[in-house]
């Protein structure tokens, strides 16, 4: 190499260098001050004369230590009884999201827990940043009311160089908070797969999810509270003034209020909105929800997992884990991103291997919104099928009895559900996938309850209308995996994979060869 070419490549190094130092330094400027001011709070103490209180009450506590637990798979009525709840509340209201979208449901519930504010409940909102850059100045606006503060876990970066800075930082904007819970005056908690946004609550006309939360009352919503002190109070929770970019569009509070109550004015003047009237409400109020009260435990990643430094035992996969492994008759899996790999794989063929019945619901390439997903489950159907394992796959043409119920008309549908019955004892339903990100990446939660009448109800609600609604997957005479078809008592085998079109199966066999499932 002549003197000339050292030179050149000296400046290139030179260039290379400074760009990266500017690019930091736009990053660091981008970022939030670290020493924004921020109160450590706590959950309010239960006072057992609240409304809700008293409601759980009526609805027969028996102060033993047992939870009352209602399964909510209908998406209007758990959007309605979030609404409810907010209304009712009279102390406080702890909710804590992976997704908050800025549509007409998001809109609904934002406008609820403002009026609530504004009845003075002290409202805590905790969001994973993943979604909340577009409505910075509404964020700001309202954490300016005296009973309303929002706080975003583990944010990114804002301005010119959010894009730079999340390349720069991608081990620790890697790890999002999942957790999904909802929890009014210490008495009343919701939890389950469901964010808040229009497809979670089959409020879309297009798609939208199939999915299961709980309502609980009673010990679970102490337990729950203890859960979302430790992310609201954690180092990763940012209040969102400190967050969001001063823009040209910032708004006042007042204005927050009038634009949002006109948002939310909108939303329930629609066909949906009116549904959202829902019975129960009413069944709320009159103390005439069927509650079941059992033994229940919540289950949550520990905060530090979001640094990296959780200990394995602790995180909820470890937790699960014993209550899989301890099946003796039955295993029944929900799971929207289902990505098993090599252990998850071992795990549920060895169950299978000694005679537990092993039922996996996913996704189809067709139902799925995230095809990387599906492509690398693919991977793993064939040995899960020749151990005996029960595969099903949700049609994205699968009946919608909720809208039905409504009047709303038909949508294509999704699996969002992320829920497992062991036994037909153990039941758990939460956040969690079956998956590498839920397993070692995101935070998670979720309540583990001890009930054979819960857990064979839903087996019951996960086996009805599934020979109508999902693929069911087997092994034909030549090895290949076939999937079939039941529809208006006919059935139909499909022996390439059912797909929309070429270019989607094409993209899907695509992601599978790339070394991406640990992220998935």
């Amino acid at each position: 190499m002549s003197l000339a070419d050292g030179l050149a490549g000296g400046r290139c190094k030179r260039g290379l260098g400074a760009a990266l130092a500017a690019a930091m330094l736009l990053a660091a400027c981008a970022s939030w001050p670290e020493d924004y001011p921020r109160t450590e709070t706590h959950a309010l103490p239960y006072v057992s004369t609240t409304f809700l209180a008293r409601q759980a009450q009526k609805l027969g506590d028996p102060g033993d230590g047992r939870s009352g637990i209602r399964l909510v798979s209908d998406g209007p009525e758990s959007l309605a009884l979030r609404l409810i709840l907010a209304d009712r509340a009279e102390r406080s209201i702890d909710a804590q999201y992976y997704l908050l979208h800025d549509d007409a449901s998001g809109h609904l519930f934002a406008w609820h827990l403002l009026q609530a504010a504004d009845r003075g409940v002290r409202v805590r909102l905790l969001l994973d940043d993943m979604d909340t850059a577009s409505y910075d100045a509404m964020m700001a606006a309202l954490g300016n009311h005296p009973n309303f503060e929002i706080r975003l876990w583990n944010p990114f970066s804002r301005g010119p160089a959010k894009a730079i800075a999340s390349a720069l930082e991608f081990d620790r904007i890697n790890r999002r908070m999942h957790n999904k819970s909802m929890t009014v005056d210490n008495a009343a908690t919701l939890v389950g797969g469901r964010n808040i946004g229009d497809e979670y609550f089959a409020a879309r006309s297009q798609s939208n999810y199939n999915d299961l939360d709980l309502l609980g009352a009673g010990p679970v919503a102490r337990e729950v509270s203890e859960v979302f002190d430790s992310y609201w109070n954690s180092e990763h929770a940012i209040p969102a003034a400190a967050v969001a970019a001063k823009k040209a569009d910032a708004m006042t509070l007042d204005e927050a209020r009038t634009k949002l109550a006109q948002l939310a004015g909108a939303a329930g003047g629609t066909d949906y909105g009116s549904a959202l009237k829902h019975a129960v409400r009413e069944s709320l109020l009159e103390g005439r929800l069927d509650l079941d009260w059992v033994p229940v435990e919540v289950i949550s990643d520990p905060v530090e997992k979001t640094a990296g430094e959780a200990r394995q035992e602790d995180i909820v996969a470890a937790r699960i884990l014993p209550y899989i492994r301890g099946a003796r008759d039955s295993l029944y899996v929900a799971s929207a991103y289902f990505v098993p790999r090599d252990m998850g794989t071992a795990l549920l063929t060895g169950l299978a291997e000694r005679g537990v019945a092993v039922t996996v619901l996913t996704n189809s390439m067709d139902s799925t919104d995230v095809l990387p997903v599906y492509s690398h489950y693919a991977r793993d159907r064939k040995p899960l099928l020749e151990a005996g394992v029960t595969l099903w796959e949700l049609r994205s043409d699968g009946s919608r009895p909720d809208r039905a119920r409504l009047g709303l008309g038909q949508s294509l549908s999704s699996l969002h559900t992320k829920a497992f019955a062991v036994d037909r004892h153990w039941l758990f339903v939460g956040s969690f996938n079956w998956d590498p990100r839920s397993v070692a990446i995101n935070t998670e939660m979720g309540v583990l309850i001890e009930s054979p009448k819960l857990a064979s109800a839903a087996v019951a609600q996960f086996q009805a209308g599934i020979r109508e609604n999902a693929y069911q997957l087997r092994l034909g005479t030549d090895g290949d995996i076939e999937w079939l078809e039941h529809k208006d008592g006919k059935v139909l085998v499909h022996r390439d994979e059912p797909a929309e079109s070429g270019w989607r199966s094409f993209k899907s066999r695509i992601y599978g060869v790339l070394p991406i499932g640990g992220q998935l």
